[in-house]
């Protein structure tokens, strides 16, 4: 006898179980391989850990001597942990050492330095990555030479000079004299990621009638967020750690010394005895706490936007 001929539900019904079982089986969690333990990665990260804690060590040290008694500092056998810890270190740097001031002038001179630096680096920027202006190349030639001819402290005195003839030895003066020498790198990067964006969205502004202002501010800076991190903390931290051009403003006005300049002069006057190091080391720490604030909150940018901003271009 044949077999009943199977209509064509119970082929269709048959043929999804099948194909139900097959993916079953497929999807059916099952032994998991060991992973090998490769030596060359336990290598590396041990040799990674290690680099690591000999960069923090001294910053580990400083934060303990910075609360540590000046004799347990002095001496030799002291020990590491402190045996009082001695907090008021910190309010003496405050208020005797006048490190409010200094830190005030620090936040101006940086807050003006990364505001300016982003409005101008990024405009420039856009033009070099979306205009081919007559002399470009030149001009792109000029600007890599003085990275590499290094003219911050041959030019520092002549720029004093002229700042001061301009009305400039202030806060405002400081700030324009560290952006000349900054802004020429995050000039080139955020080039390099306006290169890598699409243009679809600026030709689609451009024909509703926005201008090249228009287009750069209402879609293309947006979309800089990446690249504009990464300049934010590297003009923070080359603003807020330059000693050299407050150190020339403040020569004649101690009133405008930074934190960094503060630090510095704590270090000759324990140098002299009238600062205990504690104190110094105090000072020092508190110079490190804007830093480390601005590079945790925009660490997720800084690492997309350093990487896209040299790859793209």
């Amino acid at each position: 006898m044949t077999a009943p001929e199977t209509t064509r539900p119970q082929r269709l019904s048959q043929g999804g179980s099948e194909g139900l079982r097959q993916v079953q089986s497929t999807f059916r969690p099952g032994r998991r391989r060991s992973k090998r333990v490769r030596p060359l990665a336990v290598l590396l990260q041990v040799i990674l850990i290690g680099a690591a804690l000999i960069m923090i060590s001294p910053l580990i040290f400083g934060l303990l001597a910075s609360v540590s008694p000046l004799d347990q500092i002095l001496s030799r056998n002291g020990g590491i942990l402190p045996r009082v810890w001695e907090w008021g270190t910190y309010a003496q740097a405050w208020t005797t050492a006048n490190f409010s001031r200094y830190f005030l002038n620090s936040l101006i001179v940086t807050a003006l330095v990364v505001v300016l630096d982003t409005l101008a680096s990024s405009m420039t920027g856009y033009v070099l990555a979306r205009r081919q202006l007559r002399g470009q190349r030149l001009l792109e030639g000029l600007y890599v030479g003085t990275l590499f001819v290094g003219l911050t402290t041959a030019t520092l005195y002549p720029q004093y000079v002229i700042a001061e003839a301009l009305g400039l030895d202030n806060l405002l003066g400081i700030a324009l004299v560290q952006l000349a020498g900054i802004m020429l790198v995050h000039i080139f990067l955020i080039k390099a990621f306006v290169i890598g964006l699409g243009t679809e969205m600026e030709d689609a502004a451009r024909v509703d009638g926005c201008g090249l202002f228009g287009t750069y501010w209402r879609v293309t800076f947006p979309l800089m967020r990446p690249i504009l991190a990464t300049t934010v903390i590297l003009g923070f931290q080359a603003s807020w750690n330059n000693y050299q051009v407050p150190l020339v403003f403040s020569l004649a006005a101690p009133d405008l010394r930074t934190l960094v300049v503060g630090v510095s002069a704590l270090q000759y006057d324990a140098a002299e005895g009238m600062t205990p190091y504690n104190t110094v080391l105090a000072g020092a720490n508190l110079a490190l706490v804007p830093i480390v604030v601005i590079f945790v909150l925009l660490q997720r940018h800084f690492v997309r936007g350093w990487t896209e901003g040299s790859v793209k271009g």
